[in-house]
């Protein structure tokens, strides 16, 4: 049976890669399905039971490197030069039948390394949109804003097929001389759904998505304290574990009933905050908008339909991120100062007009694009595969 490789590089990029993973295991139940992850630990591929391949783990930026000079300087110090060079030495070692690459020029770079048949890129992190108005990028973000040249010369000579993250990129990349581009569907949607949790009790509820880098506790905190001046609704944290930072003003709440996937509770007069772990996909079906410093999950919540209100956090979650997160999302996405009185009017605008947050919906769902993108790109890139890798001839399930 074949094998097949994914590397990716970063949180969101593993959530990917892991979905795909699934999506292939089940039409080729078969196959070694590896992963190399380039930033972080990857994670993500230990719900799916795929193995780990090649040095990783965690450094200070959390993947943020080139997002300030004290990341950067932070990351060195922590040993990145010297975790790159092994992953390279491992990568060129590799052989695999099927190489997947989930990332920019920088996955794609050290993925070139590898011995494939079959080259696949899905890059789930540049839109044609993040282009739109941008201006001149700053030098640490040559490659964040745009697909840039060499990077399209590596999809040209190196990619059997590339799937952009919405048709406007594979039309954009098709006009540039890129091949076998296509837009299948995000594969950052896919399992997000959900149903509203239980015990809300009509209160509006409201996401609140921090993320999972170095800014999580300081953002959480700020968010708390905005949601204070939102009254008669319930916070829904969407956190990944972990102690939580310290609240000021809010009590726990001992007399709320149990609620599956809560691990704590609080109120501060007519408001409460429910800390959730474990049921992400709940937590966006019961919100009417969302409060995030997040990548992934806040463009999650624009899928979903939840517009999403957003400041920055120097260094790691830096107004330039921001903005360039604004140009895709559009309307999904109300920038707002980093204080709690600007951070909770703006919730307060969102949640007082029909009309923008249901706009600031479609716009998000259009701008994301719809869910099952895993399955089309694992059907469509095993379809190609096999016409060069002899094992998967035959070998994998069509109607899956």
């Amino acid at each position: 049976m074949p094998s097949i490789t994914i590397v990716s590089n970063g949180h969101g990029e593993d959530v990917i890669g892991a979905s795909l993973a699934r999506a292939l295991r089940e039409r080729v139940p078969g196959a070694t399905i590896r992963a190399f992850p380039v930033v972080d630990e990857g994670s993500a591929y230990r719900s799916e039971a795929i193995p780990r391949l090649g040095p990783c783990r965690a450094l200070p930026s959390g993947g943020l490197t080139l997002h300030s000079t004290a990341s950067l300087v932070a990351d060195v110090r922590a040993g990145l030069v010297g975790m790159t060079l092994a992953q390279l030495a491992g990568l060129t070692r590799l052989h695999s039948d099927v190489v997947v690459v989930v990332g920019d020029i920088y996955a794609q770079t050290l993925a070139a390394f590898t011995r494939s048949t079959f080259r696949a890129v899905v890059q789930p992190l540049v839109s044609a949109h993040h282009g739109s108005g941008a201006g001149r990028s700053r030098p640490n973000r040559y490659f964040m804003e745009r697909i840039r040249y060499p990077e399209r010369v590596l999809m040209r000579h190196l990619a059997s097929v590339v799937y952009a993250r919405d048709e406007a990129t594979a039309a954009w990349l098709g006009a540039r001389g890129v091949r076998n581009v296509l837009a299948l569907g995000n594969p950052m949607v896919d399992r997000i759904e959900g149903r509203a949790l239980e015990g809300i009790d009509g209160h509006v509820a409201v996401a609140l998505l921090p993320g999972t880098r170095a800014h999580t506790p300081s953002a959480l905190a700020c968010m708390a304290e905005a949601l204070a001046s939102v009254p008669d609704v319930t916070g829904l944290v969407a956190w990944s574990g972990g102690a939580l930072p310290p609240l000021p003003g809010w009590e726990e709440d001992r007399g709320a009933a149990p609620v599956s996937g809560r691990v704590a509770a609080f109120r501060r007069g007519a408001t409460r905050l429910w800390v959730v772990e474990g049921r992400f996909g709940d937590v966006l079906a019961s919100a009417r908008i969302a409060i995030g410093t997040a990548g992934t999950a806040n463009e999650q919540a624009a899928a979903r339909g939840v517009p999403v209100v957003s400041f920055p956090l120097e260094p790691s979650y830096g107004l330039a991120f921001l903005l360039n997160q604004k140009r895709l999302l559009g309307e999904a996405l109300t920038l707002s100062d980093p204080e709690p009185g600007a951070i909770a009017a703006a919730a307060r605008g969102l949640l007082g007009d029909d009309e923008a947050r249901a706009q600031a919906g479609r716009i998000g769902r259009q701008r994301m694009g719809s869910p099952g993108g895993s399955r089309a790109i694992a059907l469509d890139l095993l379809e190609r595969a096999s016409r060069v890798v002899p094992a998967l001839r035959g070998g994998y399930d069509r109607a899956g």
